[in-house]
């Protein structure tokens, strides 16, 4: 992947959290384990977190983490955490090529998913 190609997908995965697609914890799971082919151990690892507030992070939807875990997460990436303002004009609309785009992202996210155990 290229470097357009790498901003470009990060752009899509800020904006599918921005408009309340994903949540920040279903981003860092993307992130961690498609873009970066890590398991949780070595990305907790790389950045300095345990496997434990990882976890937590990416899977519990009350997930609340501090600003300085934010930024550790998102470093690999390039990214920070910011403020960001409702515009005073509607955003544009998506094109057609963008949101396939952002379908093959959340296609990728459900494929990081543990999948349930059955107990008998």
């Amino acid at each position: 992947m290229g470097p357009l190609q790498r901003k470009e997908l990060l752009e899509d995965v800020a904006a599918l959290v921005h408009r309340g697609e994903w949540r920040l914890g279903e981003a860092v799971r993307f992130l961690r384990a498609v873009v970066l082919r890590k398991n949780r151990h070595d990305f907790a690892r790389l950045i300095g977190l345990s496997p434990a507030a990882l976890q937590k992070l990416e899977d519990r939807p009350d997930a609340n983490p501090t600003l300085d875990t934010m930024n550790r997460v998102l470093r690999p990436f390039g990214g920070v955490v910011g403020l960001v303002f409702p515009r005073m004009a509607p955003s544009p609309t998506p094109t057609e090529d963008v949101e396939r785009r952002r379908g093959t992202l959340k296609a990728a996210l459900a494929r990081t998913r543990r999948r349930q155990r059955v107990s008998d």
